[in-house]
């Protein structure tokens, strides 16, 4: 079994396309029920371990003197406090297992999916993973476990493809369930819009001159999307790859304790005048006002009604 290129291949506009319908699904089903200050968080990202069996040039784990393999993991006991404390808040957004290794090295990582379905029925629960360590079996565990999509990266070429269209057809597991980005050869920009990762790396076409473009510009990461580290800690932004802004704990704090904590109330104000100049922002090259405008505006309003309220 066998398709072709353009089928599959997620490209960096196919991304942003599929980003854009997530983001009005979500807003079109909380507009029913009156959004609240939690709905704007559309997305939580979680880095489950901090291994990975690749050193790609485009990721800060290229060099392992910045940014080594450790055996840490996020356990299953963090991962059912986080789950619990998400779906105690009605949480129906997107859980995105990313983060800054590879989750399929996580030991229990079939059994942390089955613990966010269990308590977020109506979550989309989605996956990146370099694939390496794919079997037909574990693909089953893995989508019997509850996940929504798998986000397969490629690396080695083409034939990669029809080797995991053939594990997944054996695993009976439907097209539109999981996609490919592709990252060899030519492709522009690797399948992705790459940055810098806050300058943790000097990524070859990212100038000075485009990173002090931004200045002035709002970000909207820190109010639409939450970065949960493998022990519960929160970064501000998910490209935070120097773990610089630790603003919470999902294991030991509430969501709401955690989303609006002075920490993230701080960087959240100077973002929103478009005040980059703290570290990591005066290094990222992310634009950052793609998506998450509604959640934006939703987060700005609370903190007006807020300070009219004292």
């Amino acid at each position: 079994m066998s398709r072709n290129i353009p089928t599959v291949a997620v490209d960096q506009y196919d991304f942003l396309e599929h980003r854009r319908e997530q983001e009005k699904k979500h807003w079109s089903k909380k507009l029913e029920s009156h959004a609240k200050p939690l709905d704007s968080i559309l997305t939580v990202e979680i880095n489950t371990t901090e291994l990975c069996n690749r050193t790609c040039v485009f990721c800060p784990r290229h060099d392992p003197e910045v940014f080594p393999n450790r055996n840490l993991h996020l356990t299953l006991k963090g991962a059912n406090i986080i789950a619990e404390e998400l779906g105690c808040n009605g949480y129906i957004g997107k859980i995105s297992f990313s983060g800054f290794g590879e989750n399929l090295l996580n030991p229990q990582f079939p059994e942390i999916i089955k613990a966010f379905r269990f308590e977020l029925p109506q979550a989309t629960i989605e996956c990146n993973t370099n694939g390496d360590k794919l079997t037909e079996e574990y693909i089953t565990r893995l989508y019997r476990s509850g996940l929504d999509l798998l986000y397969i990266n490629l690396y080695d070429g083409v034939e990669q493809m029809e080797h995991f269209d053939t594990m997944m057809a054996n695993a009976r597991i439907r097209e539109d369930s999981y996609k490919y980005r592709m990252h060899w050869g030519d492709f522009e920009k690797h399948g992705l819009i790459l940055n810098n990762r806050s300058g943790v790396i000097d990524w070859v076409g990212v100038e000075e001159t485009d990173i002090k473009s931004l200045q002035g510009k709002p970000c909207h990461y820190p109010f639409y999307k939450m970065f949960v580290d493998w022990n519960g800690d929160v970064l501000f932004c998910s490209n935070d790859w120097g773990r610089e802004h630790v603003v919470g704990n999902l294991m030991q704090q509430s969501l709401h304790e955690v989303w609006f904590s002075k920490p993230m109330t701080k960087i959240r104000k100077k973002l929103m005048r478009g005040d980059r100049s703290m570290s990591p922002c005066n290094k990222c090259s992310v634009d950052g006002s793609l998506f998450g405008k509604p959640s934006f505006e939703l987060v700005k309003e609370y903190y007006e009604s807020s300070y009219n309220r004292k």
